[in-house]
C-alpha cells in the first residue's frame, strides 16, 4: 500500500485521475490543460496526467483511445479526449473540454476561472 495516497485519500477523499489526450495546437485541449492543472493544485485526491500527441498522429491515436473506451465514446472525434480512471483496466469516457469542465461544475471542484 502507498502510504502517501492512503493518507491523501484520508484527507482529501477517494483518489481520482484524469487523462488529457490532445495536440499542443488545439485551444480546447490547452484549457482541458489548464483545468486539469486547476483542478490538481485545489485538490490533493485528484490527479491530471497530461498526454500531448504529436498533430500527425492524433487521428490514430484518438481512434485507438474511443474503440478501447467504447460506448459513447466511439462518437467522439474532436481533440481533446479526456477519459477518468486511476486503474488503466478501469477508464471510462468523459468526453472533450466542455465536458470536462460541466463534469468539474457538477461534482463542486475548485477550479480558477480563466478568462478566454
Amino acid at each position: 500500500m502507498d502510504i502517501k495516497k492512503s493518507i491523501s485519500s484520508f484527507i482529501y477523499g477517494e483518489e481520482t485521475c484524469f487523462q488529457v489526450y490532445g495536440f499542443k495546437s488545439c485551444p480546447y485541449y490547452q484549457k482541458a490543460v489548464s483545468l486539469g492543472e486547476s483542478l490538481e493544485k485545489n485538490h490533493g485526491n485528484i490527479t491530471v496526467d497530461i498526454v500531448p500527441i504529436d498533430r500527425n498522429e492524433w487521428s490514430d491515436v484518438l481512434e485507438q483511445r474511443t474503440q478501447d473506451l467504447g460506448g459513447k465514446a466511439v462518437y467522439h472525434r474532436t481533440c481533446p479526449l479526456v477519459q477518468e480512471g486511476c486503474d488503466v483496466n478501469a477508464r471510462k469516457f468523459v468526453g472533450g473540454y466542455s465536458d470536462f469542465l460541466n463534469e468539474a461544475r457538477k461534482r463542486k471542484y475548485k477550479y480558477e476561472r480563466k478568462k478566454d
